[in-house]
């Protein structure tokens, strides 16, 4: 047998073949946008992520980073992966309303508990609901890697707001469509904002309070405009991390297997640290939560939404009702471990 023969027979023997293949060999360029300025929280995270990808692949992979908005705008970054112009990005479903139906349920007022048991509440969901799963379409042409649910939003105000009855008559903006919805029927008027225009119309005077997750209290520097949080935990958006499926294909299956091992660890670590630092120097007397009894008439009143899902669940032939329930059941088992 010949000495070429003979190695190759070896490689196949140890299961190494991949290592050898064509996609092992060639380099790639893997552009990905940041979200928000450099020196922000978020972009830590996308560059220690970068550092990963490119361990995985042996160095192989090369990330480069673009500045937010220079390749896409925020709302049509699953666009831009899919067609190529970027590698990689990092879809937020609210954006997007109607095509994340699964992760809708999630956004639903009073029902999260926190980021962390969500996302393992959804990963449950999926084993025993697959649909729960599927959010990406062939047209969308891209893989995905990870989808995490977000840190709930809380109220981040000028003046103090201990209780239900305090949201009355106020007026605030919200990080998403939900959050109206929810400010709404507390009493409040409310109105979508991004951070910039949130943190403008604060430091104007133009709205009470945003209610919004603490990630925008770090990138946008809310605590700047902002001097009490009232800790709600409502409406978690959720996100995924996606990249071109024919990016995805060149690589290796050993790298396909590292690359999905290692981002539920890695988004976990961050997202929460996050969210640490953005409480970390925030005077305690300035931290409120609601009582048990607000909370539970909190609930109560966003029913109808909660009724609203299942209703469109149902519709697009998932079992809503059966979901709702067992995401509940799930949600407190975890809580009490």
């Amino acid at each position: 047998m010949k000495p070429t023969m003979l190695i190759l027979a070896a490689v196949a023997a140890l299961g190494l073949t991949g290592l050898l293949s064509p996609a092992a060999a060639e380099p790639i360029e893997l552009k990905m946008q940041f979200a928000s300025p450099d020196g922000t929280p978020w972009n830590d995270m996308d560059r220690r992520f970068a550092a990963e990808l490119e361990a995985v692949t042996g160095g192989r992979a090369k990330v480069t980073f673009f500045p937010p908005g220079s390749v896409t705008p925020f709302k049509d970054w699953l666009q831009a992966t899919g067609s190529g112009l970027l590698d990689i990005g990092f879809v937020w479903h609210p954006i997007l309303p109607g095509k994340f139906l699964p992760m809708e349920l999630f956004a639903l007022p009073g029902l999260a508990k926190n980021q962390t048991i969500d996302s393992m509440v959804y990963w449950r969901l999926r084993e025993d609901f697959p649909a729960m799963g599927e959010l990406f379409g062939p047209a969308d042409n891209v893989v995905d890697l990870a989808t995490f649910v977000a840190m709930g939003a809380h109220l981040h105000s000028r003046e103090p707001v201990r209780t239900l009855e305090d949201f009355k008559g106020k007026v605030f903006a919200a990080q998403d469509s939900a959050g109206v919805k929810v400010l709404e029927r507390l009493g409040a008027s409310a109105s979508v904002m991004v951070g910039p225009d949130a943190y403008l119309a604060l430091q104007r005077g133009a709205i009470d309070g945003v209610l919004c997750a603490w990630g925008w209290v770090n990138n946008f520097k809310l605590n700047e405009v902002t001097t009490y949080h009232t800790l709600l935990n409502l409406n978690p958006g959720s996100y995924s991390t996606v990249m071109n499926r024919d990016t995805w294909n060149r690589l290796t299956e050993q790298e396909q297997r590292h690359i999905a091992d290692l981002l539920p660890v890695y988004f976990f670590y961050n997202t929460t640290n996050s969210a640490a630092a953005a409480m970390s120097k925030i005077p305690a007397e300035n931290l409120f939560a609601l009582s048990a009894e607000d909370r539970a008439a909190l609930v109560a009143q966003m029913q109808p939404l909660w009724a609203e899902w299942v209703q469109k669940a149902d519709s697009a032939g998932l079992p809503g009702q059966k979901i709702l329930d067992e995401a509940q059941r799930l949600l407190t088992l975890y809580d009490q471990n």
